[in-house]
């Protein structure tokens, strides 16, 4: 039994059937789909919408994976570096010779030179704050002079060495002269 509506009405639902159809079309356009999709959820968020729930879900798992492995990847190349590093502060405390304290002064000075190597910064330094070399001892003396009969000459009387040594240098002279003179 057919009902009668009023004029107003009838626009009213002549207007909804017009935004229906209008909305309908971009619902179910491929490229407009998922943002008319998102549009909907955002305002009806408990509202289930299949295929668009599902995409989600798969993007989200998907994201997650790929967080995952960029994190595991991160973590490896953050692990090798720290190894690398270590490895080259402890070959250049080696080589250096620098003690604990030594090496967080060079550290200190890396930083505040912006200075990425171990071996460049050991070198500088080592260049600029030669270590003193360690005496040597022979016979409890700190060069061993007394044992030198040289030494004991130049000491006894360094003019009369000194002229012993000129006419020893100009003898050999003469008798190379006269080698090649043959």
């Amino acid at each position: 039994m057919p009902r009668e509506i009023e004029e107003q009405e009838y626009q009213y639902l002549q207007g909804r059937r017009q935004v229906a159809d209008f909305v309908e079309t971009i619902w179910n356009d491929p490229e407009l789909a998922a943002d008319a999709k998102a549009l909907v959820k955002r305002k009806y968020p408990k509202m289930s919408i299949p295929d668009y729930d599902l995409r989600n879900e798969v993007r989200e798992t998907f994201a997650a994976e790929k967080k995952k492995r960029d994190d595991e990847e991160r973590e490896a190349k953050r692990k090798t570096q720290e190894d690398g590093w270590k490895a080259e502060r402890e070959k250049t405390q080696k080589e250096y010779g620098f003690t604990d304290d030594a090496m967080k002064d060079l550290e200190k000075f890396m930083v505040e030179n912006n200075v990425g190597s171990y071996e460049v910064a050991a070198g500088y330094k080592a260049a600029k704050a030669p270590r003193a070399s360690e005496p040597t001892s022979q016979h409890g003396q700190p060069w061993g002079h007394t044992s030198n009969e040289t030494f004991k000459q130049i000491v006894a009387d360094p003019e009369a060495w000194g002229r012993s040594e000129l006419m020893k240098a100009a003898r050999a002279d003469q008798d190379r002269a006269r080698q090649q003179a043959y």
